[in-house]
């Protein structure tokens, strides 16, 4: 067991780079179609935006958006097929970045 997750935790530490600018590149599109097509809700938010006004509090507000796929109240097709890309990158994200931290602790009591 400890061997498989030798050889896979450097992969999985490689991942997070592409993955992150993935989910970077998505949520300035999904943020975009918020402004432009739903901008109440966009104010709702917190009018986040990636680097300018990007608070904890506006931050939370768009992850909570994204995780209980709210996008999908709003009735709107490319909003939802977007947020729900954005919702599995989020979400592979922490996954990855969990296991790649507990996987040291697995291989060192071993």
């Amino acid at each position: 067991m400890s061997e498989f997750i030798t050889s896979i935790w450097p992969l999985l530490c490689l991942s997070m780079f592409p993955l992150a600018l993935w989910y970077l590149v998505e949520a300035k599109i999904v943020l975009n179609l918020l402004k432009s097509e739903h901008p109440q809700v966009w104010l709702e938010l917190g009018s986040f935006q990636l680097i300018k006004n990007n608070t904890i509090s506006s931050s939370y507000k768009f992850m909570v958006f994204i995780l209980k796929a709210d996008y999908r109240l709003l009735k709107d097709e490319k909003l939802s097929r977007k947020g729900k890309l954005l919702r599995y990158l989020l979400i592979s994200g922490h996954l990855i970045v969990a296991f790649a931290f507990l996987a040291p602790i697995i291989i060192g009591r071993q």
